[in-house]
């Protein structure tokens, strides 16, 4: 009869393992935040876009642009991507907006992977802001990082499904200091990190 209950013993402490560890299973497969796939924990490096970096798609779009007008000058450049599950959806499309003061015009080009064009060009119902290309310092990339660290790893790692964009512009419509600012997009959830275009410090 002993040895019948020790037995019985071991077969009910292997039960409630087997069990522990098939609902321990179920939660990461009902839980998808928790499954390691969609965890970006903060600190761990960022995934880069793959194409160009916005100073690559200025640097492709600047003949074009003076060829449009010789006083062409950059208003702002822009990339949207989609994040879903630890990497981003697409290449790299910039939307460049450059601004002719002494016509009042405005040019709107697509830059990709080997490929540059005019979407638009008309006259701006006002003066566009211009920012001081010889102050812009911060790349894309280093933007992206700066946003990963202060916040952007932490977002994604709660929502696995986002939409990010980065957007370089003027600091304000009076003063032309260049800033990235990103916005990632999840429902309802919204996260907007601005940083220096010039150094890359975070800025209220």
């Amino acid at each position: 009869m002993a040895a019948t209950g020790g037995n019985g013993g071991r077969w009910a402490v292997l039960l409630g393992l087997a069990f522990i560890g098939a609902l321990g299973l179920a939660v990461l497969i009902l839980w998808p935040g928790l499954q390691p796939a969609d965890r970006s924990p903060s600190g761990a490096p960022l995934p880069l876009p793959p194409g160009p970096t916005a100073r690559q798609a200025e640097q492709a779009v600047r003949e074009a642009a003076r060829d449009w007008q010789p006083d062409a000058s950059l208003s702002s450049l822009s990339a949207h991507w989609q994040w879903a599950r630890g990497k981003w959806s697409a290449q790299t499309v910039w939307t460049v907006h450059f601004y002719s003061p002494s016509s009042g015009r405005l040019a709107v080009f697509l830059v990709e992977v080997g490929r540059v064009r005019m979407l638009r060009e008309a006259i701006s119902p006002y003066p566009m802001p211009t920012f001081a290309e010889d102050r812009w310092k911060v790349d894309s990339l280093q933007a992206l990082e700066g946003w990963w660290a202060g916040g952007g790893a932490d977002f994604l790692a709660r929502q696995p499904n986002a939409e990010v964009t980065l957007q370089l512009k003027p600091a304000s419509p009076a003063d032309n200091r260049p800033v990235w600012v990103v916005t990632a997009v999840a429902g309802r959830q919204v996260q907007t990190v601005t940083l220096s275009g010039v150094d890359g410090k975070p800025m209220p």
